[in-house]
């Protein structure tokens, strides 16, 4: 089964990392679902939105997140964002 390896991070910590099978945030241009297997991508987070995460293993997780950007490649997902708590 394919995975996606997910980092969170904010300006004062890690707030999570680990495995999922889905992720999905609002970027600047709308929402953006990720699978494993996406396009190499790199976007710029919305002012204000949310992030899901649904990890290999547990219930889904969500959060408010402020500004920032992600990116993807290879199955790795790393969204920096000023402000996240999961």
């Amino acid at each position: 089964m394919a995975v996606l390896n997910v980092e969170v991070v904010s300006r004062e910590s890690v707030v999570w990392r680990g495995q999922a099978s889905y992720v999905r945030a609002r970027t600047a241009d709308g929402e953006m679902g990720i699978l494993p297997g996406h396009v190499p991508t790199m976007a710029l987070l919305a002012e204000e939105g949310e992030l899901v995460i649904d990890p290999v293993e547990g219930e889904r997780m969500s959060t408010r997140l402020q500004e920032g950007f992600l990116t993807v490649s290879n199955d790795r997902v790393t969204i920096a964002t000023k402000t996240a708590e999961i």
